[in-house]
């Protein structure tokens, strides 16, 4: 009998029949039964309607007669983080309701095989049977862990890692990781202050107020006003200079090369090369000071160098107050042991936060997925493990860190201080214990440290700068 016809949605949880046939050609129910069972429908038959049909026994068309139960739809994916990429460059509020602009956001350091973002994945909700018997299931959206350059899936595809060191950025929604950050610009409220462990370039100037912290060396293509900036394993390369009016620092592992320094003080482990002047500024160097271009000049405030120091002139007409020396680098901040433990305790706390947000991860995936494979098993007892070791690890740094911050280091040095030009009165030189103020002006002198007195001597005529007139 070709007068009946079934459908199923294609959802398959309803089914409906369409008869075209009159009273005297109208299907039994048992023949509309037929049809039924060989379509493949046993589940959720409404027999009233099948009833009404045969009764009235009128043509109906998409009569629906038989329904399914939906499915309730599972949980959807969840990224945990483990690092803060909120980089919207919005200004936060702080607990007294001020707006801060200098705590901008703009990347996450983050370490070679760091976890960025672990997924939780779906779960399949309450079960549903369509018309046809079948069991079928509404799994929750999945979302894709945001994999961009440098980042690496693990094998179970539910935690993304960092291959290099550098700092994580959106871009394209996706997490990326670079190791040079590049700012094509000033360092001001536009960007806030920068914190970042690899290289960071700044094509302008670092506006007063602003910190930059980096790594690794930095670049700046303008000036420092009265701002910080810390290089804690690089250089820090100036290329104009500083004007600090008294608030700017400087602090590297490395050397500092700029153009001129004025009210600002620095503290660096290797050589300070000044091309032009430093003035009322406050400099320590765990290396050289030397200025031997242009001006060459060092007036007022106090430069001190563990291994010598270089000037064309040093003090000034005026008798304006100086003091410069040869000594152990006295500036708890620029001391290499104390910033490598630092950099050192950082990392590690670092890996405990990590830790301890991949304990959170696994103790909620535990949750959510019916059984836990071993390996997950394994690495909550191994993590958990981790978390304590970490900390003690921690504690012990502080420890020494506490300990280099009280030793007093008393440390002789025996170098020269090399003034080509002129050495003027009211100077005040100690090397070592010694101290001396210069109370008259040489030209052309080598002051040194013998017999457990400071001396000065002249020096040779092809060694000496230009003489000032």
């Amino acid at each position: 009998m070709n007068n009946i016809n079934i459908t199923i949605s294609s959802d398959k949880l309803k089914a409906s029949v369409t008869i075209n046939a009159n009273s005297n050609t109208f299907p039994s129910e048992s023949e509309i039964y037929n049809y039924i069972y060989k379509a493949g429908i046993t589940t959720g038959i409404d027999k009233t309607v099948i009833e009404k049909i045969t009764t009235e026994k009128h043509s109906v068309d998409n009569i629906v007669f038989a329904e399914g139960k939906p499915p309730v739809k599972g949980d959807e994916a969840k990224l945990i983080w483990y690092v803060d990429l909120n980089t919207s460059l919005k200004p936060t509020i702080t607990d007294q309701g001020k707006v801060d602009f200098k705590h901008l956001k703009q990347c996450e350091p983050v370490e070679k095989d760091q976890e960025l973002v672990s997924k939780l994945p779906p779960t399949k909700g309450i079960p549903g049977t369509t018309v046809t018997g079948n069991t079928v299931y509404s799994t929750g959206d999945d979302v894709e862990l945001p994999a961009g350059k440098n980042t690496m899936k693990s094998e179970d595809g539910l935690t993304l890692y960092a291959t290099i060191d550098g700092f994580a950025f959106w871009k394209s929604n996706d997490v990326h990781i670079d190791n040079v950050y590049h700012i094509k610009g000033d360092v001001d409220f536009s960007t806030g202050n920068v914190k970042f462990d690899g290289t960071v370039l700044i094509d302008g100037d670092v506006r007063s107020g602003f910190r930059v912290e980096a790594g690794d060396s930095i670049y700046i293509g303008g000036t420092v006003e009265a701002a910080d900036v810390y290089s804690r394993n690089g250089d820090v390369i100036i290329q104009l200079g500083v004007v600090g009016k008294g608030k700017a620092k400087i602090l590297a592992n490395g050397s500092l090369r700029c153009g001129f320094i004025q009210d600002a003080s620095i503290g660096v482990r290797k050589n300070v090369i000044i091309e032009r002047y430093t003035i009322n500024s406050i400099i320590s160097s765990g290396a050289k000071v030397m200025l031997n271009q242009n001006e060459g000049l060092i007036r007022g405030g106090k430069v001190f160098a563990d291994q010598g120091i270089e000037a064309l002139v040093i003090g000034s007409e005026k008798n304006i107050k100086t003091e410069i020396g040869i000594s152990g680098t006295d500036l708890n901040e620029s001391d290499p042991e104390r910033w490598n433990i630092k950099k050192e305790k950082d990392i590690l706390i670092s890996k405990h936060s990590s830790l301890k947000k991949r304990m959170e991860f696994l103790t909620l995936l535990e949750q959510r997925l019916p059984t836990l494979s071993p390996e997950k098993k394994v690495e909550i007892l191994k993590t958990s493990r981790q978390i304590v070791d970490v900390k003690n690890q921690i504690d012990e740094l502080e420890k020494k860190e506490q300990a280099l911050i009280h030793r007093n280091d008393d440390t002789n040095y025996t170098r020269a201080i090399i003034i080509k030009d002129r050495l003027f009165r009211s100077v005040t030189i100690s090397i070592g214990h010694h101290q001396r103020y210069i109370d008259k002006s040489y030209q052309g002198v080598r002051v040194y440290e013998n017999e457990d007195k400071i001396k000065i001597g002249e020096l040779p005529v092809t060694e000496r700068g230009v003489l000032c007139h």
